[in-house]
């Protein structure tokens, strides 16, 4: 990447021109969005633990407020048929690596909430369903695997909740999002 070619001073002050041209590829190069990774990749174990469970750090609290952290969460890109909650075999690979997460050692005494998301195709009251389906789909996959079903909730959102709402009928939206809520109350 070309760096900006320092002017000697008399002429700055008088080429400012010439100077925004020489650093003209620095600006447009840092206009560009970063490259964003496949759509239908598949997250790993550690991947998704490290969103629902970043690493402890120091903060300051000033006196007399408390801190509320905000819930973690990380968005799946989980396949399903076509209008339906059908769960493809594709969509084993990444269940497999959730499940994996939700039970590690970080996890494993925390709830989740399973939220499905739809993008804006379709009629709003059929996407909600669809999405609450998809979601229960998730959790039943979970729930045959061994994990214990009073730590999963779910929820379907449809469109309300779009990922990319400057384009709403992005695949990106189509989504299963879990959410941490906490650990489980004993």
């Amino acid at each position: 990447m070309p760096l900006c070619i320092q002017w000697p001073r008399r002429t700055l002050l008088g080429s400012v021109p010439a100077l925004a041209l020489a650093c003209a590829p620095i600006l447009t190069s840092a206009a560009q969005p970063a490259p964003q990774s496949a759509p239908n990749a598949v997250l790993s174990q550690q991947q998704i633990e490290e969103a629902l469970h970043p690493p402890a750090t120091r903060s300051f609290t000033p006196r007399g407020l408390t801190r509320r952290d905000a819930a973690q969460s990380v968005s799946l890109n989980i396949q399903f048929a076509h209008n339906s909650s059908a769960l493809q075999t594709e969509a084993a690979a990444q269940l497999n690596q959730l499940l994996a997460a939700l039970t590690s050692a970080s996890l494993r005494k925390d709830r989740f909430q399973v939220a499905g998301h739809t993008d804006t195709k379709g009629a709003p009251q059929f996407n909600k369903r669809l999405s609450l389906r998809r979601a229960q789909a998730v959790r039943d996959f979970l729930v045959a695997k061994g994990m214990d079903a009073q730590r999963l909730d779910t929820v379907g959102y449809g469109a309300d909740r779009l990922l990319n709402p400057d384009r709403p009928e992005d695949p990106r939206n189509r989504r299963v999002e879990i959410i941490d809520l906490g650990e489980v109350s004993q």
